[in-house]
């Protein structure tokens, strides 16, 4: 028999071989009914249970017949004579059958295995290109926001604030600056605070607002602090957390700032921020100023600041005056009672005559300094900051000067004669008791001036 079939084995073809030693092949189990076969003249390689001239291999060999006729000459027309393409290892002479095809596998089931064909070389880069696209796409937008966030001229409009005070903010936010300006203003109302800033974007912020001595309308220190966020170079703040005082009192403050700046792509993918990356792009900021917290114009303020300070230094000065008014009136008083009695004392020669001190006495003095002593009596428990002048030393002195006087007359009226001598010695003694209710007097007195100077100033 012609030796013509090739059998093809894993990765490489063997044969020819003839018709009985393919169904010895296949009695042994080298071969089965998927093995592919071919001989020249077909066009491919095909499995032995496709091939219709080889069925009598596995027949015959099923029945296990021990002579086998030789194949029938196929009767069908031959194709032309196709040289096959030769496989890439190893080599062989050109009449060898060609490689076999993928398509030509077959399943045990029989059906066609199909084999998707590799990706063109270029697929390869397709998702570095992309990358890379989308990397210069996000470089781009980042560089556009980080510019366009600062704009050229600022719109601020807050109603229920003075013109001046919008104009000032307006002004401030348009600054180009390398660090940061921060101003504030208080609406008319006072219910609302404001806060213009010179950087664009949405700035978390803390504002401490501290009260500058003397420059507020009103006597106790005021600290306090509002959060809030100041977007697009504005913010508003309506709560307000009192750290020292009751309310917020208008004047001029001293301005502790600190803030975060949420970078615009935070601010609008969110997600970004768990990357630190982004994180990083906000920015921090710390500033300290002073600016006045009024409603009306500064002119006003300055008005109303004088006004206050001066009603502030009167009630102030009140107490000390009133205590300065007394003293000065027991001083009169005595100094009136002391040309009284030398006058008098000049003009008698009979210690009786005294009298007429005494009516003049009782008429002029005596019920002034009753009611000054009276007052003060009744005064003398009320609690006090400052014991200058007090009530209670008003009224050891008025006591002094009343005894004085009284002591004036009866001492009079009792020397037995009014010679020069008697009238010198009354004098000297009268005069030295003067001299010393005087001194206490001018003392008090100088120090209460003194006291309301340094409050004046």
């Amino acid at each position: 028999m012609n030796k013509e079939w090739f059998i093809f084995k894993g990765t490489h073809h063997t044969g020819p071989y003839s018709v009985s030693e393919l169904r010895t092949f296949f009695v042994n189990g080298e071969i089965t009914m998927q093995s592919l076969l071919w001989k020249e003249g077909t066009e491919k390689w095909e499995a032995l249970s496709r091939i219709d001239v080889l069925r009598p291999v596995h027949q015959l060999s099923e029945s296990s017949t021990p002579d086998i006729p030789p194949l029938p000459t196929p009767t069908k027309k031959v194709l032309p004579k196709l040289t096959p393409a030769p496989l890439p290892a190893p080599p062989i002479d050109a009449d060898e059958p060609p490689p076999i095809p993928l398509d030509a596998l077959l399943n045990p089931a029989g059906d066609k295995e199909l084999f998707k064909a590799a990706p063109p070389a270029y697929k390869k880069y397709i998702s570095k290109i992309l990358f890379g696209f989308m990397l210069l796409v996000f470089a781009s937008v980042i560089a556009w926001f980080t510019l366009n966030e600062q704009s050229s001229q600022v719109q601020i409009k807050i109603p229920g604030v003075m013109p001046i005070y919008v104009e000032k903010l307006q002004e401030l936010a348009s600054q180009r600056l390398p660090g940061i300006s921060l101003g504030m203003a208080l609406s008319i109302d006072k219910s609302k605070l404001y806060a213009a800033i010179n950087q664009s974007g949405e700035i978390l912020s803390t504002i401490k607002l501290i009260s500058v001595p003397k420059r507020i309308l009103g006597s106790s220190d005021i600290e306090l602090q509002v959060r809030g966020v100041i977007k697009d170079h504005l913010g508003s703040f309506e709560r307000m957390s009192m750290i020292k005082g009751e309310r917020l009192i208008p004047g001029e403050y001293e301005i502790q700032f600190s803030g975060k700046k949420i970078h615009y792509l935070n601010s609008q993918f969110k997600f970004l921020r768990a990357m630190n990356v982004f994180n990083n792009l906000n920015t921090n900021y710390t500033y300290k100023t002073v600016a006045l917290i009024y409603p009306g114009t500064p002119r006003d303020f300055e008005l109303k600041l004088s006004e206050f300070k001066k009603a502030v230094l009167n009630e102030a000065l009140k107490p000390f005056g009133d205590k300065l008014e007394r003293h000065q009136t027991f001083l009169s008083l005595l100094n009136k009672i002391m040309e009284m009695y030398l006058l008098t004392l000049e003009k008698i020669s009979k210690p009786l005559e005294i009298n007429a001190f005494e009516k003049m006495l009782i008429k002029e003095v005596s019920p002034i300094i009753q009611s000054l002593i009276i007052e003060a009596s009744e005064r003398s428990n009320e609690v006090v900051t400052d014991d200058l002048g007090s009530y209670k030393n008003q009224v050891y002195i008025g006591k002094q000067i009343g005894e004085l006087a009284s002591d004036m007359i009866t001492l009079t009226q009792k020397s037995p004669k009014l010679a020069f001598a008697d009238k010198t010695a009354l004098k000297a003694k009268f005069e030295t008791r003067y001299k010393f209710v005087k001194s206490q007097l001018d003392t008090v007195i100088q120090e209460i001036q003194t006291k309301i100077e340094v409050l004046s100033k």
